[in-house]
């Protein structure tokens, strides 16, 4: 697999052509609710849905305004290989297709989160699927990685959403769920599954009432 190395000069290229995209791109990025203060010796995983090429830019914006935590993104190991700079930032490799592969990337995500200092993005669908898409089919690793964790770990659903409005671009909406305790996840993916539904919905009834918190491009 493919290890994270961050760099402080990749993210002091990578934050201003970023933000640069972003405002060129969307419209507003609204965030429904501030992330939940996760106490400082908990362990960190953020979970959003996966429906664009955006989503790991939009996560990694939100996390730069509200947490001082090192980012560390999993990351398909062939888009990896051809996007290695995003190896600097904090990202790092899965191989969906190597049963060898999959177990090492979830024990050094496992080794990440030991540290509290640190954050990890995890995309439960492990794969692009279309939003409005109900069922989405979403991957029980999680369990596996929040096995043999010597730190509490705390499990956040996120949630992104494009819609159009009157302007040319569209808007981005986003919302984070309440935390829940990664032992329970880890003995109950129902339970993860339920939250992760309920914060879609909430975000599509923000989106639809037109509700926010702050616009982060205003």
């Amino acid at each position: 697999m493919i290890r994270a190395e961050h760099k402080r000069w990749a993210r002091m290229l990578f934050n201003p052509y970023i933000n640069r995209l972003l405002r060129k791109n969307f419209s507003h990025f609204y965030l429904v609710n501030e992330p939940p203060h996760i106490a400082e010796y908990n362990g960190l995983i953020i979970t959003p849905n996966h429906f664009s090429w955006w989503d790991g830019f939009f996560i990694d914006y939100v996390m730069r305004r509200y947490s001082n935590r090192k980012l560390y993104i999993m990351m398909l190991e062939e888009q990896l290989k051809r996007f290695w700079f995003f190896r600097k930032l904090g990202a790092y490799s899965i191989n969906i297709n190597n049963k060898e592969s999959i177990a090492e990337s979830l024990q050094y995500t496992q080794h990440i989160l030991n540290d509290p200092a640190h954050l990890v993005v995890y995309y439960p669908q492990g794969e692009i699927q279309p939003y409005d898409k109900r069922p989405l089919k979403l991957k029980p690793g999680l369990q596996r990685v929040l096995q043999n964790i010597t730190l509490p770990v705390s499990v956040v659903p996120a949630a992104f959403k494009l819609q159009y409005g009157e302007e040319q671009h569209p808007n981005v909406y986003a919302r984070f769920a309440d935390p829940l305790p990664g032992d329970e996840v880890a003995g109950d993916f129902g339970l993860f599954e339920t939250e992760f539904y309920k914060n879609l919905d909430k975000l599509d009834r923000a989106a639809l009432d037109k509700y926010f918190l702050v616009d982060l491009l205003g």
